[in-house]
């Protein structure tokens, strides 16, 4: 299965954003994209319906450009901003693995391209009894590893890099992402993280469009 599975260091560092770039980038290289994100939390409920929006699988969907409908983007919505794995129990509905498992190859076709964004960090909470991690490792594709930058990043980078090698996921690179105007004129994470990691480390600033950097590594990598 050519592939990536999106995952972060933590919640809130902008997986969703860089999975849009990534996607956008994919298709101008001529790929066809099928975006999954198998359950997403903290979606809000429609007036006057029992309709929930996944916002985050809504952008991934329009940014890979296909026809799949939402519930085969995202099949699995809950309205509480909690891990899925929470959410689902409060619905008296114990989500499986097997069943994200599912949803992400469900429709997808050996000459498409399958991008995956988790919920939440990579040892997040995901399923009755199960992480982010353990959805990455039954899927097997090269992992995308989203860091928030600031302080804390490098911690963060290199013990959640050690948990994929300790499952045997080949680590694609490091997006460094500016989730918020930096504050701090000392921190340098993205020369830290070079320093440690022999992975590509790429850097996302602040509200700003796709990186030079990031959409040439893709195509690089693509060969």
């Amino acid at each position: 299965m050519r592939g990536i599975f999106i995952t972060g260091t933590d919640t809130a560092v902008g997986k969703t954003t860089i999975g849009v770039h990534l996607a956008k980038t994919l298709r101008q290289n001529g790929q066809r994209v099928r975006v999954r994100k198998p359950v997403e939390t903290g979606c809000e409920r429609l007036a006057g319906s029992d309709a929930l929006q996944p916002s985050d699988a809504i952008q991934l969907r329009a940014a890979a450009g296909i026809t799949d409908t939402l519930d085969a983007v995202c099949p699995y919505r809950y309205e509480p901003p909690v891990s899925p794995e929470w959410a689902a129990r409060l619905a008296n509905c114990p989500l499986a693995i097997g069943d994200l498992h599912a949803a992400c190859l469900d429709g997808v076709g050996s000459d498409d391209f399958l991008l995956v964004e988790g919920a939440g960090g990579f040892y997040s909470p995901i399923a009755q009894g199960a992480l982010n991690a353990d959805l990455a490792a039954g899927l097997g594709m090269p992992v995308l590893l989203v860091v928030a930058d600031r302080l804390g990043a490098v911690n963060q980078t290199l013990l959640a890099i050690e948990a994929m090698e300790m499952r045997g996921l080949p680590l694609m690179g490091v997006v460094l992402n500016q989730v918020a105007q930096p504050e701090n004129p000392f921190l340098d994470n993205h020369a830290e993280l070079q320093r440690w990691l022999a992975a590509p480390v790429i850097h996302q600033t602040y509200n700003s469009p796709a990186s030079p950097q990031l959409t040439q590594w893709v195509q690089k990598w693509l060969g």
